[in-house]
């Protein structure tokens, strides 16, 4: 009898709590069930700053622009990708990490009623920049994207929309975001980790932004190209290094130091890489005071990988650790250097009025300040015929060209695209494959079974999924 008494009991207890919500224990009381707009926000541009910034063997960047080579691991210097399908790394990161994280920034902006008209439309006009920004890249990578049905987890199998149609629609996009941020006001404040809230520095992006866009088309469509160029220039682009866009590391916690630190120091994999013999090389023959600030001093005189060779990393000249060591080391989103030399181009391709001598100087100039030289070193650089504008030898996309592509050091993925476009200074063939540059980064391997209709469509209008198939705008 005892035994029935606790039989029914403990039932008792169980039906009791069959009462409650067993959903309850679902909800973990220490974290958050709505994460804050300005979260989210900051949450994109942390992605988008640690994808641009890191190397591995996804972002290959430094290594296609032959400013870095390889010791022991060098396929990423041979063009040999498809172990590593760097294209899908890019694309988790930009469509489900920032892109998605700024679409559900955006509803809850939208659906605030607290939030004043005018801090509101900033708001949304730095998200569009930051997607603008980031749509621009995926195309400069792969050709054709999803764009318009792109970030939809209603939507599995995206369409892939034609590259040149959206580059005319971000070029619109960035229009309005920085027409809007004209205004003034404010914003995210100290939760924008790029420019603290600082809407005039975001209106000055939005339209260098512009302005690359519209550099990129200048031999595709070059009065599509003017007219961007010159609305960009017209409104406000970058005037020195103060208005870079930065990402700033720490020290700790170990999640926030540079991403190259991470790698080289944390995993330990410093050693696999070394300085690129093109760049090096490059460098020595122009008596560029960059030099030892771009590499270290281990070897007297200096001598850079070959690219693609079985290199030992004892046996050439090493990175400057001080850059690449440092886990607080600063990444660069975007820069001034970029911006002048993308004017000194425009001045003359008659899009802009001015002198192109001067932001070609400018550029350099502060390319050289920026990696702590002195206007000494400067002055006497600019001074050699072979980098005085008067004097170097080429033509206007030669000279800007491959001064642009010394100055882009440690922005890989730009001096990259950069080279695509301008087809200057000649880097060298891989050494084991003798494959030229690649021409675009191919899509990921997964694209063709689990969205095979789409990405065949795709293939086919690019010209296939190449390493060797140009971009729409890479038209020489």
């Amino acid at each position: 009898m005892r035994n029935i008494y606790i039989i029914l009991a403990s039932a008792g207890m169980l039906l009791s709590s069959c009462t409650e919500d067993i959903t309850d224990y679902n909800n973990d009381p220490k974290l958050p069930t709505a994460v804050p707009p300005e979260t989210l926000v900051a949450n994109a541009e942390k992605n988008l700053a640690d994808r641009i910034t890191t190397i591995s063997g996804t972002n290959v960047f430094r290594l296609w622009a032959q400013h870095w080579s390889q010791a022991t691991y060098v396929d990423e210097s041979n063009y040999l990708i498809i172990g590593r399908d760097p294209s899908q790394t890019y694309w988790t990161t930009y469509y489900n990490n920032v892109i998605n994280d700024l679409n559900s920034a955006v509803a809850l902006i939208e659906e605030d009623e607290i939030l004043d008209a005018t801090t509101k439309g900033n708001q949304l006009a730095i998200i569009e920049t930051i997607k603008v920004y980031t749509y621009q890249h995926l195309v400069d990578l792969n050709g054709n994207i999803p764009y318009s049905e792109s970030a939809d987890i209603n939507n599995l199998f995206p369409v892939y929309d034609d590259a040149e149609t959206i580059y005319e629609d971000l070029i619109s996009r960035i229009s309005s975001a920085q027409a809007t941020l004209a205004g003034g006001g404010e914003s995210f404040g100290a939760n924008d980790i790029f420019y603290g809230g600082d809407v005039v520095k975001w209106r000055k992006l939005a339209n260098s932004i512009k302005l690359r866009l519209g550099m990129r088309l200048a031999d595709f469509n070059s009065a599509l190209a003017s007219t961007t160029v010159s609305e960009a220039v017209n409104a406000g682009v970058f005037t020195s290094n103060d208005d870079n866009t930065i990402i700033y590391y720490e020290s700790s916690p170990t999640t926030n130091v540079n991403p190259i630190y991470s790698l080289f120091e944390v995993d330990n994999r410093k050693e696999d890489y070394i300085a690129g013999e093109t760049s090096v090389n490059m460098l020595m023959e122009l008596n560029d005071p960059r030099l030892d600030d771009y590499f270290a001093d281990n070897k007297d005189p200096y001598i850079g990988g070959p690219i693609g060779g079985n290199n030992s990393y004892a046996n050439f000249t090493h990175l400057n650790f001080d850059i690449v060591g440092d886990p607080t080391y600063p990444g660069s989103i975007m820069d001034y250097v970029e911006v002048a030399f993308f004017q000194a181009e425009a001045i003359e391709r008659g899009f802009i009025a001015g002198d192109a001598e001067e932001f070609y100087n400018a550029g350099i100039t502060a390319s050289i300040l920026y990696y702590g030289g002195t206007q000494d070193e400067v002055d006497a650089y600019l001074a050699q015929p072979s980098v005085a504008y008067a004097t170097a030898s080429g033509d206007y996309k030669q000279k800007i060209g491959t001064q642009k592509w010394i100055s882009l050091f440690n922005r890989g993925f730009e001096a990259w695209t950069e080279y695509r476009r301008l087809d200057w200074p000649e880097l060298a063939l891989s050494t084991q494959t003798q494959q030229e540059v690649p021409l675009r980064m191919i899509y990921p391997v997964k694209e063709s079974a689990v969205n095979g209709a789409n990405y065949d469509a795709a293939s086919s209008a690019i010209g296939g999924d190449n390493l060797t198939t140009p971009l729409f705008w890479d038209v020489n």
